[in-house]
């Protein structure tokens, strides 16, 4: 074979790699693109939402959807979906991600910060912050959770160094 023909033949099979990768990958999410367009469905119907923006899984005392959108008022709107019940409340009626980080980052300025997301604790809505600090030359992992409302620390967990 000439150097031409390897290189076509090669380039065949990396377009053939790259083209299975792809329906594999759709493959695999696809069962969780439809639960979260059902899920987007149900948050519109339940709260009223006109548009969403974003949503996703979320497990810490239950396995739940937050659903972020906009209402017909066209404020941004937060939905948790539970099994047989949902909460619904507009952005203003709490802290925003940033407002959270920020105050989070007042207290605990050497925290590095891996995600600041809504989730449900206890009941109520909240944000969970999950991060690691560098204590002694020992690095911990953190998860907080504030409350959605006024941005209160409800509880702590410091997770066993490795």
């Amino acid at each position: 074979m000439t150097a031409k023909r390897w290189v076509i033949l090669s380039l065949l099979v990396i377009i053939a790699l790259l083209v299975s990768v792809n329906v594999y990958y759709r493959y695999v999410e696809s069962p969780v693109w439809a639960e979260q367009k059902t899920v987007e469905a149900e948050a519109k119907e339940r709260s009223g939402l006109k548009e969403v923006t974003d949503s996703y899984a979320y497990t810490w005392d239950e396995p739940i959807w937050v659903v972020e959108g906009k209402d017909a008022n066209d404020a941004d709107t937060y939905v948790w979906l539970k099994k047989d019940a949902s909460i619904t409340l507009r952005a203003s009626e709490g802290l925003t991600k940033d407002a959270v980080e920020a105050q989070f980052l007042s207290e605990k300025p050497d925290a590095d910060i891996a995600h600041v997301r809504l989730g449900i604790f206890g009941g109520e809505p909240v944000w969970e912050i999950f991060y690691s600090r560098d204590q002694a030359g020992t690095t911990y992992h953190y998860y907080d959770f504030y409350r959605f409302r006024d941005g209160s620390l409800i509880v702590m967990y410091k997770l066993p160094s490795q």
